[in-house]
């Protein structure tokens, strides 16, 4: 899907759009002549009162309304719609048509354009928040678009595909050394799979479920590297604490596995250190790892990075915090996310 929108999807040429269309169609119920530059420059400004009058109250007055502030909607309503009557009467008198208002007299004229203001405001505001409803919907719907791709786009990365061809490589060699923890692993890594296909299309699963995957994506690594890889994880262990939360799923994953993809090193120590902790309505995980070796270290896309922080932008717009940074021997990840209760 592009990020680019199209140029006629703007909000700047739909407002143009929607000017140019009210203007034509309140010029057609109008008495003023448009064809003459005169004419035309009489029926804009005409409309021009009309249309900036319809936009203060839907700006500035209607969300009065919407505060259910009554009493002060009703009477703020009354004096601009009085004061536009007035603004549009001595435009129409003293310049607009003139030989219109010679003859009525003022009570008549003025009852005239505050009625022709009161419909007026009411017609350009309801075409107006049809529009703007009509752009929320869509959107709305270009978002769960967005989502849904991405959400798919994740679950073919993860887990990365070599995690698993190299977990049945040493699952085949375990069962020729050690052939009674053989079933025990292929569990786990069942687990794994099942996870990502029954929870990872779901819009939140609970921090102990998404925290049990993790600590399993772990257990695994950890068969897969041997000794040679100092790994420590570090999590809460109150049950109660982790199921009254939710987070959406497969968040935390990409970021651990990546530490474990772009860590390998034979001339230093390779290191891995994870830490979840949840306080104050907040999810926070740390992870420093060892820096590759030149001759280990892997080109990146940085795709990756740039899927989990457009995702976060769209699940949790406002409310996370994600940084990174290297220094001379290790990099760090941390990711700080609002918390929501079941």
């Amino acid at each position: 899907m592009s990020e680019r929108r199209k140029w006629y999807l703007s909000v700047y040429v739909q407002e143009a759009g929607f000017f140019v269309a009210m203007f034509i169609l309140t010029m057609l119920h109008e008495w003023i002549e448009v064809d003459t530059v005169i004419g035309f420059l009489k029926g804009l400004a005409f409309f021009l009162i009309l249309y900036l009058q319809a936009q203060l109250h839907r700006f500035f007055i209607l969300p009065l309304m919407l505060k259910k502030q009554y009493d002060i909607y009703t009477v703020v309503s009354i004096l601009t719609t009085s004061a536009g009557a007035l603004l549009l009467y001595a435009a129409n008198y003293f310049w607009l048509a003139p030989a219109y208002y010679f003859e009525d007299g003022f009570v008549i004229s003025f009852t005239y354009h505050f009625v022709i203001c009161t419909i007026s405001t009411i017609t350009i505001m309801s075409f107006s928040l049809a529009r703007q409803y009509s752009i929320a919907v869509q959107n709305r719907y270009h978002d769960q678009l967005l989502l849904s791709e991405m959400n798919i786009k994740f679950l073919h990365a993860q887990l990365n595909p070599h995690f698993f061809f190299n977990m049945f490589n040493n699952l085949y060699g375990v069962s020729l050394t050690e052939p009674a923890r053989v079933p025990a692993l292929i569990l786990q890594l069942s687990g794994l799979m099942r996870y990502q296909l029954e929870n990872g299309t779901k819009p939140t699963v609970s921090i102990q479920q998404e925290i049990e995957f993790v600590h399993n994506y772990i257990v695994m690594e950890k068969e897969r590297v041997g000794n040679r890889c100092a790994i420590s994880f570090n999590c809460p262990t109150e049950s109660s604490l982790l199921s009254s939360y939710q987070i959406a799923p497969l968040i935390l994953i990409t970021l651990v596995e990546n530490a474990f993809k772009h860590s390998l090193t034979v001339t230093t120590t390779w290191f891995i250190n994870i830490t979840i902790e949840v306080k104050d309505h907040r999810l926070i995980l740390d992870i420093q790892n060892s820096l590759p070796d030149l001759s280990f270290k892997r080109d990146s896309t940085g795709i990756g990075l740039k899927n989990i922080k457009q995702r976060l932008e769209l699940l949790y717009n406002g409310q996370y915090s994600f940084r990174t940074a290297a220094s001379e021997d290790s990099y760090r990840t941390t990711l700080i996310l609002q918390l929501k209760n079941f």
